[in-house]
């Protein structure tokens, strides 16, 4: 991993990194960041506070943002519905029951069933419990994801094992002439539970990954910027070129938790409160901004040798679930979110037709070569580039094929193997181009069928496979 220079902007002074020679500059772009926000103190915590008013940062005033949600809804209740229809929501267990159908054990999520906030003053503390699922789509959104006092809650408790959840605008992020990426979210930690945010290009978008050393399987695409607040330390990274844990090019940390290095922050300790993220990308630059309780920023600057890799992607928002009770947590599971924004020309957005079906073609012992199961795509309109998204479960290369209407027969592999380049386990996610005359408007069928079983696959394995969070994916022509 490459090193890039560090430095932290807050009451405390200012901290230096490992490369003088971008001293000066990071010096002036955080003077400039503090210039333009010129934030108040933070207001005493009402029982769902908003965050403290930092203003717009550089390219949000002038330019307009290219994206914005404000998850503004004040239902009486946790509420799936007042979720934004123009987001994608996905859940990846690494476990899975038979036929990947019922849901998993209850787990305790913040807000209480008429939206109370968790307060830490409340005793008990106001929560609600939510199942979870492998069927989550953004038609049909997991109830670990819900909308309470005007901003979004994602979370998961400990259901055997290891879990990602993601939520992501159906809107690809353009930063070609730099940009500004803001979004508000608490910062209480715990060590087995925690937050980040990718950004990826689109083709190689995966919605269940994590670290190749976590139990999971399926890891960071070839090209991605990756924000990570693991055990509350913020650490950002930029990898191309390879899947994790190759590829990493640049990085930087803190040098502590945050509650190490802002110690009578309230928000260590509430998560009703809210702070203002802001990531800003130049051309081979990010800083990431953190604001304080008194409304200053704490900055982490990442220099990247040679430029950013690639200047265009989805924006994910996820949440990871190892195990947590093994750290003793029994409640800590939610994170909080508002006011997810970017900037840039309004490019890349797509509609998402969804189908609640599994299609499960797996049992305890092989399936036979040649069964076949489908689900049906009922799409109110059709048009150019379409293309079938999705995980897969047990891919083997070639066996997995798909057909849509009378269409030919296609192969479906993962995004990227990364388990051997012939077999991957887990759940992996899939990308496939179906040409647009192959669809039409009303109900399409999509037949899997198992293929032929590949050599290079250990004997023990047995064939067969699982499709889950199916969807086509069109893009949204301008007017």
């Amino acid at each position: 991993m490459g090193v890039g220079s560090v430095l932290h902007k807050s009451g405390e002074g200012v901290q230096l990194g490992t490369m003088p020679s971008v001293l000066l500059r990071t010096l002036l772009l955080v003077a400039v960041l503090a210039a333009c926000d010129g934030p108040p103190a933070a207001p005493a915590v009402p029982d769902d506070p908003d965050p403290p008013d930092g203003g717009d940062p550089p390219g949000g005033p002038a330019t307009g943002w290219a994206f914005e949600a404000t998850f503004d809804g004040d239902p009486g209740a946790p509420s799936q519905s007042a979720l934004p229809a123009e987001f994608d929501y996905s859940v990846t267990h690494r476990t899975h029951p038979r036929d990947h159908d019922p849901a998993f054990a209850a787990f305790p999520a913040d807000h209480g069933m008429d939206c109370a906030g968790p307060s830490p003053q409340a005793d008990p503390v106001p929560q609600h419990a939510v199942t979870t699922s492998h069927r989550s789509s953004g038609r049909a959104p997991d109830e670990s994801f819900f909308v309470c006092r005007n901003h979004l809650m994602s979370s998961m408790g400990d259901v055997e094992g290891y879990s990602v959840t993601a939520f992501w605008p159906r809107q690809e992020f353009d930063f070609a002439d730099g940009g500004v990426l803001e979004f508000d979210v608490n910062l209480t930690a715990a060590a087995r539970s925690w937050w980040e945010v990718v950004i990826v290009p689109r083709d190689q978008l995966k919605v269940g990954a994590a670290r190749s050393w976590l139990p999971i399987d399926e890891t960071y695409p070839r090209d991605r910027i990756l924000l990570d607040f693991f055990g509350g330390t913020r650490r950002l990274e930029v990898g191309t070129g390879a899947v994790d844990p190759e590829g990493w090019i640049a990085g930087a940390s803190d040098w502590g938790a945050w509650a190490d290095r802002h110690p009578g922050d309230p928000a260590n300790d509430d998560r009703r409160i809210r702070r203002s993220m802001r990531l800003h990308l130049g051309d081979d630059e990010l800083i990431w901004a953190v604001q304080t309780a008194d409304g200053a920023l704490d900055s982490l600057v990442l220099e990247v040798p040679g430029g950013l890799p690639f200047t265009r992607g989805l924006v994910l928002f996820k949440t990871h679930a190892y195990t947590p009770r093994k750290d003793g947590n029994t409640d800590t599971y939610t994170f909080h979110w508002d006011d997810v924004r970017f900037t840039g020309p309004v490019v890349g957005r797509y509609d998402a037709y969804e189908t609640e079906s599994l299609v499960y073609l797996q049992a305890n012992g092989s399936r036979g070569v040649g069964e076949s199961a489908s689900a049906t795509l009922d799409l109110p309109r059709t048009g150019p580039d379409p293309v079938l998204f999705g995980q897969v479960h047990n891919a083997m290369r070639g066996q997995v094929r798909v057909r849509v209407n009378d269409g030919p027969e296609r192969v479906v592999e993962p995004v990227d193997w990364t388990e051997t380049s012939c077999h991957a386990a887990g759940w992996t996610s899939f990308r496939l181009p179906v040409p647009d005359d192959e669809w039409r408007v009303g109900a399409n069928e999509v037949r899997f069928t198992i293929g032929p079983r590949p050599a290079c696959v250990a004997g023990w394995v047995w064939d067969g496979f699982s499709i889950k969070g199916l969807e086509v994916q069109m893009p949204v022509t301008p007017g």
